[in-house]
């Protein structure tokens, strides 16, 4: 039986939630960075994309296609990467609005903007997985999933993934 009591917990909860990033949706109505900051466990790659000024190109019209290590994989990261500015946060960031299905349409490949490539090398179709790879050469380096993928916002699409993608 629903009591007003009840009624009254519910309506509670959902305003405390809504007031943890007032007004953002993950409709598609906001743009990347806005997006990644209702997203808890990226917040450490959200931190090293304002580091690197790349906020300000992430906030504009795009597209653009962000592969968002989790926090977990960002501080596994060598040091040399999450210190390597914006050269590095590039290796993560493509020109154009690619959901997974895009991704799947392109042969499984993404170029960076970095020059380097994003390749799906196995998984599941619900979690699949991909690897860095030099353009023109075979995947190297670490691989991840994408935990969360076709994350929409007005200039783009954000996949969340359990690794740094760099090429060996």
């Amino acid at each position: 039986m629903i009591t007003r009591r009840s009624l009254f917990a519910a309506g509670g909860g959902a305003l405390f939630l809504s007031a943890c990033q007032p007004g953002v949706t993950l409709d598609g109505r906001f743009p990347i960075m806005d997006v990644l900051g209702t997203q808890s466990d990226v917040s450490e790659f959200r931190s090293a994309l304002r580091s690197a000024g790349l906020d300000d190109v992430l906030a504009g019209p795009g597209p653009f296609t962000v592969f968002a290590p989790t926090n977990l994989a960002w501080s596994a990261a060598s040091p040399a990467f999450r210190n390597g500015g914006a050269a590095s946060l590039r290796n993560l960031i493509a020109g154009g609005r690619l959901r997974l299905a895009d991704i799947r349409a392109r042969n499984g490949r993404v170029r960076m903007l970095s020059g380097i490539d994003i390749r799906v090398v196995g998984g599941t179709p619900a979690e699949p997985r991909i690897q860095a790879a030099r353009a023109g050469g075979p995947p190297t380096g670490a691989s991840g999933s994408i935990l969360r993928p076709d994350i929409l916002c007005s200039n783009g699409v954000v996949h969340v993934i359990g690794a740094v993608l760099v090429p060996a």
